[in-house]
């Protein structure tokens, strides 16, 4: 038996997606498939969590550090509400300073997101593998949002080692927004989930299988 533990903001939650057909039991289902093997999950994710947010969670959850130190897989989804949030504060102050320290906020908070998972795991000798997805696109028309979501992208992928690699969804998303998002036009729909899932698959299970 393989143990999942999932992390992360509203992708992780599933929101958007019909019952069971969210992120985590989608993956789940094509890793026991890949594995051959019973695979138990457990999601820890919370809609509108930052990278600050779900980094607190794994330094001060213990049920969580907890669950995490034990796992075979770990997935991650987070930087969407961050890039939300600093949209808004731009769409106030016009100043592209805060579109800047955002983006760089959140690539510290995320590589500090990974040392924690990688200090919880300790022994190395325990093979294990910890799963990323980029950001799609929601607002493709807007020039914008396709610059700052693309330099987030190169941001958290820069972060790949030999257990963290990143699922190339930005690529996979675009063009397909209508069929792949939700009623409210931001959260993928089942069939987006869909697409997360094989992209995070389809970065293979090594160092662990």
């Amino acid at each position: 038996m393989l143990i999942y533990v999932a992390a992360g903001d509203s992708l992780t939650a599933g929101v958007g997606a019909q019952s069971g057909m969210g992120l985590v039991p989608q993956y789940r289902m094509l890793t026991a498939k890949y594995a051959g093997q019973h695979v138990k999950s457990s999601n820890h994710g919370i809609s509108g969590a930052t990278t600050g947010d779900i980094l607190k969670m794994l330094q001060k959850n213990e049920r969580v550090r907890s669950t995490m130190a034990g796992a075979d897989i770990i997935t991650l989804t987070a930087g969407g509400n961050d890039l939300i949030q600093a949209a808004k504060r731009f769409a106030s102050h016009k100043d592209m300073n805060v579109l800047e320290q955002a983006l760089t906020k959140c690539h510290d908070q995320y590589a500090d997101l990974i040392e924690t998972i990688l200090k919880l795991k300790g022994n190395r000798s325990r093979r294990y593998i910890i799963r990323a997805a980029d950001l799609y696109n929601p607002l493709p028309d807007m020039a914008l949002a396709v610059h700052w979501v693309q330099r987030f992208n190169q941001s958290i992928q820069s972060l790949e080692n030999d257990y963290f690699k990143v699922a190339p969804v930005y690529a996979s998303f675009a063009g397909r927004e209508r069929e792949l998002l939700s009623y409210d036009g931001v959260h993928p729909n089942s069939q987006g989930y869909r697409v997360i899932a094989e992209q995070m698959s389809k970065l293979g299970y090594r160092p662990l299988l």
